[in-house]
Parts: C-alpha cells; sequence; structure tokens
C-alpha cells in the first residue's frame, strides 16, 4: 500500500509497553489485512499510539469482520491485554480526523438552530419576543 505522508496514521508494536519491532501505518486507508510484504503483523500487535489526526476502527477479523474496538487522536495503549485486543487484530481502518471534523462543521452549519436551553436569558436582551406562530392554525386532525 502507498505510504502518504501527515499526521494522520497509527504506529504500532509487536509487544507491550511500546517494545520490539515497529510499524507506521499511514492513513487514511483500509487495511483489510496486515499481512505486509516486510511482515505479517496479524494478531501480533502488542501496543499502539494513534497520529494526531487519526481516528483507528481495529478489527478481530481479517476483512472487518468480528470484534471492533476504536482509538481515538493521541490515544497510546501500551498494553492491548487490558481490552482483550492484545495479539487479536488482523485488519483495521486509518481515518483522517480532520475530514470528520470538517464534516461535522459543515452538517452544523446546514442543521437549524438548536432551542435555547431552560433558565437560559431569551434572545433580544431579556425582552419579550412574539410568537412566530401566533396567528397560525395547525391544520392536522385533532386527537
Amino acid at each position: 500500500m502507498k505510504q502518504k505522508s501527515g499526521d494522520c496514521y497509527i504506529d504500532v508494536w509487536r509487544d507491550a509497553d511500546f517494545r520490539g519491532e515497529s510499524k507506521r501505518l499511514y492513513g487514511p486507508a483500509e487495511y483489510r489485512s496486515l499481512e505486509f510484504t516486510e511482515g505479517n503483523w496479524c494478531d501480533d500487535i502488542g501496543s499502539l499510539r494513534v497520529g494526531p489526526n487519526a481516528f483507528v476502527m481495529a478489527y478481530h477479523r481479517r476483512d472487518f469482520q468480528d470484534e471492533l474496538i476504536t482509538f481515538g487522536p493521541n490515544e497510546e495503549v501500551a498494553d492491548l491485554g487490558r481490552f482483550k485486543f492484545d495479539d487479536d487484530i488482523e485488519s483495521m481502518k486509518v481515518i483522517d480526523s480532520l475530514k470528520i471534523f470538517n464534516h461535522l462543521e459543515y452538517n452544523s452549519a446546514l442543521a437549524p438552530e438548536a432551542p435555547e436551553p431552560a433558565g437560559a436569558e431569551p434572545a433580544g436582551g431579556g425582552k419579550p419576543q412574539p410568537n412566530p406562530h401566533k396567528g397560525k392554525r395547525w391544520k392536522g386532525r385533532r386527537r
């Protein structure tokens, strides 16, 4: 798989406590199997560190099958054994968190304004606002 640059990646180690052989997997990318020409990492990851712009979805089996565990930006796990995923990851997706946040900002810009929380000062400097529905009749079925 072609390596990409930037802060979207995950570093993995064969042993707990960030020891042993290590490898960097760049994203955004989908790794259906962790078998690479330079070595097989299937079921052989003991610890990991996620890059600052990455989300990782790690799967128990190849092709994104079986149990799933997720990790966020800058997350470090010194021992995957505490998650019962020690030496038990065979595929993963590395997702660019900047694209996710840009998508969320875009969606929130399209969303209607949220109502003011209870107890908040009304808009307009505390002056009562006219009812926008006054004089409008509801044309639905009555219960």
